[in-house]
């Protein structure tokens, strides 16, 4: 038995770092398809709608009849919206005329000019493919439901984050506690298992607990960590744990170490087989 002072690990700063990240990542996520779903795509369809005006304004200013009466013509025109629930603003008037800008068509239907003049005034994309970048109900649903997954993962990380900052782990004289369980003592464990200690920082303990055979895990990346100017706290504990450990240690194979012994004893063997030919 080793001494009984206490060594403590605590969540460490890469755990925290890196569960805040993932709530930001989720969370910006979550935020950029909500705005998608309620605000972008629907206003980019009614860009798309106005820039269709347009396209309908000049074709129609080479009808001789309409653009003879042009001001007539333009004031009886509504703009060309589509019939799908929730793809535009909330508020939107779906009978809303053309634009005022299009009473000055002139010359072979300057239709490119006078969007180009409108969208800036509006600050829209002058540059619109209206068959590619139109966006039906069914993809705005979508973001709407990727935006609910991103709330979720959001929620997930966030309770994994306060979770694990109330939790550490430790051992003293008596055993190990694992982070957010009980004592388990140093005579109920059976099996410590360190193969992905050295390159994980994870170990697993089998221990008996009235009877029940129950694994808990030494997890040094989240506790502790191994930073030697800190004292590498995990490492510390770890090795507490094996010193007092009696049970049985399942360690890491080198790699190598399987072939080096089969081909050790393949040449045993052939020296065997020649002794007896002799």
């Amino acid at each position: 038995m080793t001494n009984s002072s206490e060594i403590i690990c605590r969540p460490t700063k890469w755990f925290v770092w890196r569960a805040l990240l993932m709530l930001v990542m989720f969370g910006g996520f979550a935020l950029y398809f909500l705005y998608d779903w309620k605000i972008g795509y629907p206003k980019k369809n009614y860009i798309i709608t106005n820039f269709d005006a347009f396209n309908a304004a000049g074709q129609a200013w080479t009808v001789d009849e309409n653009r003879e009466n042009w001001e007539s013509y333009v004031a009886e025109q509504t703009l060309p919206f589509r019939d799908e629930e929730g793809i535009y603003p909330p508020g939107t008037d779906l009978s809303e005329k053309w634009p005022d800008i299009l009473l000055k068509m002139s010359g072979n239907g300057n239709d490119e000019e006078l969007w180009k003049e409108f969208s800036g005034e509006k600050g829209w994309p002058q540059q619109i493919d209206s068959q590619e970048d139109f966006m039906k109900a069914y993809k705005i649903g979508h973001q709407l439901i990727a935006a609910l997954v991103c709330f979720t993962l959001t929620a997930v990380a966030l309770f994994f984050l306060f979770r694990t900052k109330g939790r550490m782990m430790k051992v003293d004289g008596e055993g190990y506690y694992p982070p957010g369980g009980d004592l388990i003592p140093f005579k109920a464990m059976t099996i410590l298992d360190k193969r992905r200690w050295e390159t994980k920082g994870l170990a697993t303990l089998t221990y008996t607990d009235g009877g029940e055979e129950k694994k808990a895990k030494i997890d040094g990346m989240v506790y502790g960590q191994f930073k030697e100017e800190e004292g590498a706290p995990a490492e510390a504990l770890f090795q507490k744990v094996l010193a007092n450990f009696e049970g049985e240690l399942i360690e890491l194979v080198v790699e190598g170490e399987d072939e080096e012994e089969t081909q050790e004893s393949a040449v045993e063997e052939e020296a065997e087989l020649k002794g007896r030919d002799e």
